[in-house]
C-alpha cells in the first residue's frame, strides 16, 4: 500500500544542507546526481562554523530540518556536512528517523571490518575544527587509533570549501586531495583504512583508493547504507 499525505513521492532519503552557494560536482552529497536514487534536500540554517562547538540553537535548527523532511515522507537522514556528528547521537534518537549526521558515523563499523587492527586514517576539511566530541558522538572511542590529516594547508580546497570559493576546479581539487593521501601515510605506516569526512572530497574516493591501496569510505558510502535499510532491493519472485 502506497503511503498517502505528502506532497510528493519517491524519495526516501533526506540530505542535510546548509545554504551555501559552493559550485558541488557529482560525488560530493550537494550534487543530487551523486546518488542512483531520489533524494530530497532540506537547508538547514546556519553555517559549518556553528558546528565547531555547537550550541542550542544549531542543534534546534538541524532537529528542525529533519521534522521537515519527515514531514515529507523521508525515512532516512543524512548530513552534507561532517561537523553535523557533533549531533549525530540527537538528531537519530529524537526524530526516530535512520540517520547518518556524518560519514564518521562508520568508524566503528570500519574499525571492525579491519580485524580492530592498525589504525584508520582520517581525511578532514580542517583539521583543528574536528574535534574529540564529533568523533565521540560519532560513536568513536579511545581504543581506535586515528590518523588525522586536515586539507587546511591545500590551497584549493582552502579557496573553495573553507572561504566559500565559487571557481571550482576539479583538477585541482584532485592534486590537493592527492597531497593530503600521501602526507597522511607520510604520518603513519600502519594505516588499514581511509575515512573521507569531508563531504565535498568524496567524489575522489576511487582516487584515494588508488593512491593509497586502503579501503576507503565516506558519506556516499554511508547514504547507500542508509537508503538500502529504508528500501533494500526486492528479491521476492514476481
Amino acid at each position: 500500500m502506497i503511503r498517502t499525505g505528502y506532497p510528493f513521492y519517491g524519495q526516501d532519503v533526506g540530505i542535510l544542507v546548509f545554504s551555501t552557494t559552493t559550485p558541488r560536482i557529482p560525488g560530493d552529497a550537494g550534487n543530487a546526481l551523486s546518488f542512483p536514487y531520489p533524494v530530497c534536500y532540506q537547508i538547514v540554517e546556519g553555517g559549518f562554523a556553528d558546528l565547531i562547538d555547537g550550541s542550542p540553537q544549531i542543534r534546534r535548527n538541524l532537529l528542525n530540518a529533519i521534522e521537515a523532511l519527515k514531514a515529507k515522507g523521508i525515512s532516512a537522514v543524512v548530513g552534507d556536512c561532517g561537523l553535523m556528528s557533533l549531533y549525530q547521537r540527537d538528531m537519530a534518537a529524537e526524530s526516530g528517523l535512520i540517520t547518518a549526521a556524518s560519514s564518521l558515523c562508520q568508524i566503528p563499523l570500519i574499525w571492525q571490518l579491519i580485524g580492530k587492527k592498525g589504525k584508520i586514517g582520517i581525511i578532514t576539511g580542517h583539521s583543528e575544527l574536528l574535534k574529540e566530541a564529533h568523533l565521540l558522538q560519532s560513536g568513536w572511542t579511545p581504543e581506535i587509533p586515528l590518523v588525522i590529516q586536515g586539507m587546511e594547508d591545500e590551497a584549493h580546497f582552502e579557496e573553495i570549501v573553507i572561504k566559500g570559493g565559487h571557481a571550482l576546479k576539479p583538477e585541482l581539487m584532485e592534486q590537493d586531495v592527492r597531497r593530503a593521501c600521501r602526507k597522511l601515510q607520510e604520518r603513519d605506516g600502519d594505516l588499514r583504512a581511509v575515512l573521507i569526512e569531508c563531504s565535498n572530497l568524496a567524489t575522489f574516493s576511487r582516487m584515494v583508493r588508488d593512491e593509497t591501496g586502503l579501503p576507503v569510505f565516506d558519506l556516499i558510502g554511508a547514504a547507500d547504507l542508509v537508503a538500502h535499510s529504508v528500501c533494500p532491493r526486492n528479491f521476492s519472485p514476481a
